[in-house]
């Protein structure tokens, strides 16, 4: 049995540059309203944070 290699050619350009439409969405909006307090909580997680996390791998 002989097995081939295939992939999908993409112009990486096209994926790159999002159109009018995309920027514009409701998600992109949300994202970029939350983005500065999802990096503050990557930086620093606040205690209250930490603990909830250590309860629910308790759980687990």
């Amino acid at each position: 049995m002989r097995m081939t290699k295939t992939f999908t050619q993409t112009s990486l350009k096209n994926l790159s540059k999002p159109t009018l439409e995309q920027a514009d969405s409701p998600d992109q909006k949300l994202y970029e309203a939350l983005k500065p307090k999802l990096d503050e909580l990557y930086r620093e997680p606040s205690a209250e944070t930490i603990a909830k996390i250590l309860k629910y791998a308790k759980k687990r």
